[in-house]
């Protein structure tokens, strides 16, 4: 200190006495703890400093004043002595990559490098093999520099698969300042070591080749992962085996195997709109490929006052003949041919499914790409539901009419026995035929312009001459159909007999309770039926 001191004096003897010429060295002795901040704002964002001076706001190191050298006596900053951690941006060409107005957390948000790669797991204590070929992919985040390795899975390994290491900066075992690795660390035909595990990376996809030639890195072209013995080995033994008792192929595990999850959609229309509150109800009809099961789901639209549960037929085997089939689904004498297939549905055909019309409209994709292969077609031309509806609305036949009064169809006992009527016991001829109605289409004869349009069904039960009355529902027409007499024997408006089959012919004018009915026509069955039974019909002309 002396020395310095002497050496001080000495200097400012030498210097003139003029302003700016002295200097108070003494005053250098005197600690400074002034410390500048590490912390700055660059375009907005909050950054780290490594560059500023220490404690007592003076850069590190000795400074030198004509031949006199001192220590500015400053402190280093945390960090400061510390080599410094190189990160992946400062590989990056600023003008082609990193654009200098956007940090590297938004220029490169949601850009993943992709690598695959593979590790050899010893197997100890067994005879059939002595390492093990794990394939992985090596993820790398450009936005934090962190990396996250998966293994994907597969099935009947036996080993737990997923995730091996999860995202995050992995730091390099040799480094000692704690560098993590970077983009310059990850290349194809590269090895990484991560937590003391080595990885041989064999290729990348597309994007990650283009990213790493973009900024002028050379990509190999890559190589094929080595094949793991154990696998080759148990390939080789399962070619070999053979069945020693030859059976019959289970043709149905097979097609479960190959179709499972594998469905068929068909979306549908029902006219239901020959009921008492009836509409066209749409209908999504699935198709079970692995086990050619169906199941029908209703789309109920919003605010419809249709219950919210969606199921109209639960999942079942379809037999296409409702009354013979229904009843021997189970049994051993059904053929697949008494079933519904995927051959049946196609895009404008009508299914009758359990009793009730369904019109295929259209399907999804699959089930397009599905037919396309299997089947050859190109065509899939979408039916509208509106024309459908036009359709039924002007083209409804009698028995289509018949059919909306309730009514099944026409298979009937050949004997059987009934009750008494009234006035009487019943011959012969109504008793072989009990359960036996006919059918025929009837109008209103009227003056007032809303009833002229209505049609009615009228059915009359031979077994008691009992008459019923169901108007069908129509479109637009502003009134509401359904049952308009229930089953009853009807007396003539002379109120000293009942109406009975010779009554009943086209072009007869009929009085129920004060509304005259003008039988038009009948069904096909009612026709045959009165042309072999004239005795019955005396009135009847083809």
């Amino acid at each position: 200190m002396h020395t310095k001191a002497a050496t001080a004096e000495q200097l400012l003897k030498t210097l003139p006495l003029l302003p700016g010429h002295s200097f108070g060295f003494a005053k250098m002795n005197i600690p400074n703890h002034r410390k500048s901040h590490a912390f700055d704002f660059c375009n907005k964002v909050s950054v780290f400093c490594e560059e500023k001076p220490g404690i007592g706001n003076c850069v590190i190191g000795l400074y030198k004043l004509g031949d006199l050298s001192f220590d500015a006596g400053g402190n280093e900053l945390f960090g400061q002595a510390a080599a410094k951690i190189v990160t992946s941006v400062d590989n990056y060409p600023h003008s082609n990559v990193l654009g200098e107005s956007a940090p590297a957390w938004l220029a490169f948000d949601r850009k993943v490098l992709r690598f695959y790669a593979y590790f050899q797991e010893a197997v100890h204590e067994k005879r059939e093999e002595q390492y093990r070929v794990r394939r992985v992919n090596i993820y790398f985040y450009l936005e934090d520099d962190t990396i996250h390795v998966s293994e994907p899975k597969y099935a009947n390994s036996g080993i737990p698969q997923g995730t091996l290491v999860r995202r995050h900066r992995i730091p390099k075992g040799s480094a000692l300042n704690g560098q993590h690795y970077t983009i310059s660390d990850l290349n194809v035909e590269n090895e990484v070591t991560f937590y003391s595990r080595t990885f041989k990376i064999v290729g990348c996809d597309q994007f990650t080749r283009e990213f790493l030639t973009s900024i002028h890195v050379p990509v190999p072209s890559g190589g094929q992962f080595p094949e793991d013995p154990y696998q080759v080995q148990r390939a080789e033994l399962l070619g070999r085996l053979k069945a020693t008792r030859p059976c019959a192929p289970n043709t149905s595990l097979k097609k479960f195997l190959e179709n499972d999850r594998r469905v068929l959609r068909f979306y549908c229309i029902w006219d239901d709109t020959n009921t008492v509150f009836g509409d066209v109800r749409h209908m999504v009809v699935h198709y079970y490929l692995s086990d050619d099961t169906v199941d029908i789901h209703e789309s109920i639209p919003a605010n419809s006052g249709r219950p919210t549960n969606s199921m109209f037929l639960r999942r079942c085997r379809l037999p296409k003949n409702k009354i013979s089939g229904a009843s021997n689904v189970g049994a051993k004498n059904a053929t697949p041919e008494s079933f519904f297939t995927e051959r049946d549905f196609t895009l404008g055909a009508v299914l009758h499914l359990n009793g009730r019309t369904f019109v295929i409209c259209d399907c999804d994709d699959f089930t397009k790409e599905y037919y396309r292969e299997n089947y050859g077609l190109d065509s899939f031309d979408p039916v509208r539901p509106s024309e459908y509806e036009e359709h039924v609305a002007e083209e409804l036949s009698v028995n289509q009419l018949a059919k909306a009064a309730g009514v099944g169809p026409a298979a009937f006992p050949d004997t059987g026995s009934s009750e008494e009527r009234k006035g009487g016991i019943k011959n012969s001829f109504r008793t072989s035929f009990d359960g036996l109605f006919l059918r025929y289409l009837a109008v209103l004869r009227t003056t007032k312009q809303v009833d002229s349009d209505r049609r009615f069904v009228i059915s009359l039960y031979l077994a008691d001459d009992s008459v019923s009355v169901f108007e069908p529902h129509q479109r637009n027409s502003g009134i509401l159909g359904g049952k308009f007499l229930e089953k009853s024997k009807i007396k003539k408006p002379d109120g000293l007999s009942f109406y009975g089959s010779s009554d009943f012919f086209i072009g007869a004018h009929l009085t129920f309770h004060g509304h005259t009915f003008i039988i038009n026509s009948a069904d096909e069955y009612a026709l045959v039926f009165m042309s072999q039974h004239p005795e019955e019909f005396p009135n009847f002309r083809k």
